[in-house]
């Protein structure tokens, strides 16, 4: 076929699951309760392997990096899978659909390899007992993790790399529920039995070499078993094997089913079923299987549930010593300036009682604003109507809150954990990461504005000024220019002398509790955090003020009531965003030093890192005629 039609195919569509209409609603329901139980299950999985001590061990820190892959695994395909069943036309694009099935099997192979790095713990546990801790050393359980993020790399990479360079000339309806590799490829217009016997090669090695690695290692472990006397002692020795060997099982056995049978047995209709198990199912099973077939996490969840005081911080030895050091930090020798390792993070309060409600409060707000925000965002790509620029900077504000609020889990932790530590680097991240979002989100306020001052302004011109072009300009700037000034503010903070004093009183790493702990700060710091309030929150301040005086001044020139209502209703959501995310930013970053009270801070720092983030979905659907018109209209269609 001639070169000029291989790109003729710019988006693919999904013919999705075979099902009753009448059942729509029901499996919508049923799969968004599976991918809220997978996330809830394996994100109190990594959280309770953080926050309890017994469980940092190599077999823990396997299971964590585990839990960690499925969550990735099932947010690849899982919101798609959940807007696809109300659209008629469940569309990807082509580079999406590559990009998904680009993750996909960097996951899938990363788990395969993963469950061998495991099997190989458990045979050094088991038949080399008293050498465990010096065999399995922290250097050798991060290679046994990094490997298989490796091999799925490669794996992926070569797969992806092979299908999507192929022609995709004619039929472009994938008989599948996401972009799996083999109905990709029986639409391919070419020969394809060299890109599938790469298939079978690449994915065939990956299988094999680690199904042998968790054979042989099994094959050892069943000997060393069965020189063990006493039948208590092999079953404890089994007890520790039980959960890994159920989840190879079910894996593994899935996907023996659909990659490795003979092409003549294929049924796509039959694979889409056993897909949704190993997609959708196996994921959410994963930390029931470890927890309850495990006595270890089993004992951590009752420890942790029954504690009847979650913390005695305040009360250990070397928090003691830092608190001494407060209120003259800076005695210390110059040469221990750079002696901070880690900081530690007070939280709120050290009272149990206090600290559990506030952990159920904060829980709370956390799921309400992932849901909020992954509504708001579904709802914008499915629904053609918000297919506008105000929408589309809209879906980038519920992005940006999204990742923003992420920092909640941290928040959680820290009201259940005796550990309120975070490392340097770790600080450092989240510093820089906070930084950026809530930069990003002030400039992209700014071109929030400039749009609704375009619409109201020069409504015929409208489509025409907020071209695609130029909104994907305005939200990529707003992204380069936060994380810009946050490479800047964060590279200037952490370079700051911390002597001695690492008590950081406040719930996650904050500028004011940061530069508090410092020694030196410079005036050159104090001039760069002026560039940063100014080039950060000034200069937006200016342009939404500027971008309503002239929206102000097209309203006053409408001429009836409801023409004015109409045009202020389509900018009193944005206002409302404007005015509560900045009230409480310039409250905490524009007063002088010295009248910083952090206890009060704290407290506002929460409504602008959790509370905002939660609020804003709610705000632009509740204040939102349009919005509240599509989600009835969902609701009706699945009804």
């Amino acid at each position: 076929m001639a070169s000029e039609n291989y790109t003729r195919v710019t988006e693919f569509i999904f013919t999705g699951l075979d099902y009753n209409p009448q059942l729509q609603v029901l499996l919508f329901l049923l799969f968004l309760s599976f991918y809220l139980i997978n996330l809830t299950g394996n994100l109190s999985m990594i959280i309770l392997i953080r926050v309890d001590s017994r469980l940092h061990t190599p077999m823990y820190f396997f299971l964590s990096h585990l839990s960690f892959v499925d969550i990735c695994f099932s947010s690849v395909m899982g919101p798609k899978m959940l807007t696809d069943f109300f659209v008629k036309r469940k569309v990807i694009s082509f580079w999406g659909c590559a990009l998904q099935q680009w993750f996909l099997g960097f996951f899938v192979a990363s788990e395969c390899s993963l469950l061998a790095s495991m099997a190989y713990d458990r045979y050094v546990a088991i038949c080399n007992p008293l050498l465990y801790s010096a065999a399995m050393s922290q250097r050798l359980c991060i290679q046994l993790v990094a490997v298989p993020y490796i091999i799925g790399f490669m794996n992926t990479t070569t797969h992806t790399a092979n299908a999507f360079r192929l022609p995709f000339c004619g039929p472009n309806i994938i008989n599948d529920f996401f972009c799996d590799i083999f109905p990709l490829l029986s639409l391919v217009c070419a020969d394809t039995r060299l890109n599938k016997l790469v298939v079978f090669m690449v994915a065939g090695a990956v299988g094999v070499f680690s199904g042998l690695i968790i054979v042989v290692s099994y094959f050892y472990i069943l000997l060393a078993i069965l020189k063990i006397h006493s039948v208590e002692g092999r079953h404890k020795a089994f007890s520790t094997c039980s959960s890994h060997l159920t989840v190879i099982s079910i894996l593994y056995g899935t996907l023996f089913f659909i990659y490795v049978r003979p092409g003549t047995s294929f049924s796509l209709n039959i694979n889409k079923v056993v897909s949704v198990f190993y997609t959708a199912v196996i994921p959410m099973l994963n930390p029931f299987i470890y927890s309850l077939r495990n006595k270890e996490v089993k004992d951590a969840i009752h420890r942790t549930i029954a504690k009847s005081k979650f913390c005695q911080f305040m009360e250990k030895p070397h928090v003691k010593e830092a608190e001494g050091m407060i209120g003259n930090p800076c005695k210390m020798d110059k040469k221990s300036f750079t002696g901070v390792k880690e900081f530690i993070l007070l939280g709120f309060t050290d009272d149990s009682w206090l600290q559990c409600m506030l952990f159920f409060i904060f829980l709370i707000i956390y799921v309400i604003s992932l849901v909020g925000n992954i509504t708001l965002i579904s709802l914008i790509c499915v629904d053609s109507q918000f297919h506008t620029p105000m929408y589309f900077f809209i879906g980038n504000l519920s992005f940006l809150d999204l990742w923003y609020s992420s920092v909640c889990p941290k928040i959680l932790m820290t009201c259940i954990s005796e550990d309120k530590s975070i490392s340097f680097a770790g600080c450092l991240a989240q510093f820089f990461f906070s930084a950026g979002l809530a930069y990003s989100e002030c400039y992209l306020l700014a071109a929030m504005a400039y749009d609704r001052y375009v619409a109201i302004s020069n409504p015929l011109l409208y489509s025409q000024v907020m071209s695609s072009t130029l909104c994907t300009s305005l939200v990529v700037a707003s992204y380069l220019g936060g994380f810009l000034n946050s490479t800047i503010i964060t590279s200037e903070t952490f370079t700051l002398s911390f002597c001695g004093n690492n008590i950081i009183d406040d719930f996650f790493c904050d500028l004011p509790p940061l530069v508090k702990l410092a020694c030196d700060v410079k005036e050159s710091y104090q001039a760069v955090l002026y560039f940063i309030l100014s080039s950060n929150v000034i200069t937006p301040i200016v342009l939404i003020l500027a971008s309503y005086l002239f929206i102000i001044a097209a309203i006053l020139r409408i001429h009836s009531t409801q023409g004015r209502l109409k045009a202020f209703s389509t900018c009193a959501s944005h206002m409302t965003a404007v005015t509560l995310y900045y009230g409480s930013i310039l409250f905490i970053y524009s007063r002088p030093s010295t009248s910083y009270v952090l206890a009060r801070d704290k407290v506002v720092s929460v409504f602008y890192t959790v509370v905002i983030p939660m609020l804003n979905p709610l705000i632009y659907s509740l204040r939102n005629k349009d919005v509240k018109d599509a989600l009835r209209k969902m609701l009706d269609r699945a009804k």
